[in-house]
């Protein structure tokens, strides 16, 4: 059900930083945010973008573009069918207005308590994010976005935080990958917040150290007795 480009997927992943200041994440290919007001983390939704464009190319060897495109020229239907990347993703004018719709949107990632930037013989700073994403099956079926498709997607996101030898001692993993899906036509729109809040992760108002330190709440997978036309897939 999850692969199928027809239906809605909306999806809460959870994934963990450890051994790292929130300026030191080199390997999410993107700088990491402070909030120095309250000192939670913050990932952008683009660094996880090129995150997972990196693991696309290197690790499933997709093809993935990285430069401007020669829109003129090769046509947005033939750009589609050539690139993962901008089947899932779309591509935007510098001057704003939308030349290939994205299907899969993400929020930004935020550290759900705050996180304590390293100091001198500490080596144990510990982030536990969370991040919302959205699959809408109009635009992906504009694109021509296979089952396939979306098997890579869920794979990239259960192994894309994953910090390289080159970044020890800094952890990195995902920890959970919650997929909502159903049906594109429904008698009542099924907000994406509803679905979000079932899988509920309190924050502890303290400093955490591990993934041990959370009590992670959710549904069975399978329909849900609330919402019996959603279905719910774990992945991680």
């Amino acid at each position: 059900m999850i692969h199928r480009p027809d239906l809605h997927h909306k999806f809460v992943v959870l994934f963990d930083i450890k051994n790292a200041s929130p300026q030191d994440l080199s390997f999410l290919n993107g700088p990491q945010q402070l909030l120095q007001e309250v000192r939670y983390g913050l990932v952008l939704d683009e660094a996880i973008k090129k995150a997972l464009n990196l693991y696309f190319e290197r690790d499933a060897l997709l093809p993935i573009l990285d430069k401007w495109p020669n829109i003129e020229q090769v046509g947005v239907k033939a750009l589609c069918e050539r690139y993962y990347n901008l089947r899932m993703f779309g591509l935007t004018h510098p001057a704003g207005h939308v030349l290939i719709p994205s299907p899969v949107r993400f929020s930004p990632a935020r550290s759900i308590d705050p996180v304590l930037p390293l100091t001198s013989g500490r080596n144990t700073a510990y982030g536990l994010y969370r991040m919302h994403g959205y699959y809408h099956p109009g635009a992906g079926l504009h694109n021509g976005v296979s089952a396939s498709d979306l098997q890579w997607l869920w794979q990239g996101l259960s192994q894309v935080f994953v910090s390289e030898a080159s970044s020890r001692p800094i952890q990195a993993s995902t920890r959970g990958l919650w997929i909502f899906t159903h049906e594109a036509q429904q008698a009542a729109p099924i907000p994406a917040k509803a679905l979000f809040g079932l899988v509920q992760t309190p924050a502890l108002q303290s400093q955490a150290t591990r993934f041990d330190d959370y009590t992670i709440t959710t549904p069975p997978p399978g329909h849900l007795e609330a919402i019996p036309s959603v279905y719910l897939t774990h992945l991680v």
